[in-house]
């Protein structure tokens, strides 16, 4: 049988990828501020074009970011969950174990 265990530091890398993913998410919404203000070069239809041609690419890019930001939010949300649930295991483990070693001045049930 192989033993299961894991790094303590999981959690806090776990806490470092929402982090980042916050970032990214508040990142995103500057751009977006910084895109929804673009205003063509000139009166002529190119520009009025250009603009709405980048305007839509860069739509398209901010939602891929979003959900990446998104989904490197809940990876990092499992990790640390994961963390706790290991953690947890050990302590009702430990508990466990520590129980069965007999106290001082306590004598051990014989059949």
């Amino acid at each position: 049988m192989q033993s299961m265990s894991f790094d303590p530091a999981v959690a806090d890398i776990g806490s470092q990828v929402v982090n980042h993913a916050f970032q990214g998410l508040q990142a995103g919404a500057v751009a977006w501020v910084s895109l929804s203000s673009l205003l063509p070069a000139g009166a002529e239809e190119v520009s009025a074009w250009a603009v709405t041609a980048f305007t839509t690419a860069a739509t398209g890019l901010l939602a891929l970011n979003q959900a990446a930001q998104e989904e490197l939010r809940k990876a990092g949300e499992v990790f640390t969950a994961i963390a706790r649930m290991y953690s947890d295991a050990d302590v009702r483990a430990a508990a466990c174990l520590l129980e069965a070693i007999p106290r001082p001045g306590q004598t051990l049930a014989r059949e």
